[in-house]
């Protein structure tokens, strides 16, 4: 199945060169977890701290669970300091 997968900040720079606006559309096995996509792109999972699924929040015990939907965004976004 296809999803998209949307890397922000300083995370984009895992993605392929032919990535537009942070974003790429990857196939994806039917039983495919939150982390197995994140994994693919090794990106690491210390700093993939914010995951959403079609903009809802996906917890850190949950990100090892199949489903993902065909069509589905995964946005994911490294910590965010500032001050």
């Amino acid at each position: 199945m296809k999803v998209t997968l949307k890397l922000f900040a300083l995370l984009a720079d895992y993605l392929p060169a032919d990535a537009r606006n942070n974003a790429i559309e990857i196939e994806v096995a039917d039983d495919a977890t939150p982390h197995d996509v994140i994994d693919s792109f090794n990106v690491p999972r210390t700093s993939a701290h914010l995951v959403m699924r079609n903009g809802v929040f996906i917890a850190h015990d949950a990100r090892d669970k199949p489903g993902l939907r065909e069509g589905d965004d995964l946005a994911v976004w490294p910590p965010v300091a500032g001050g």
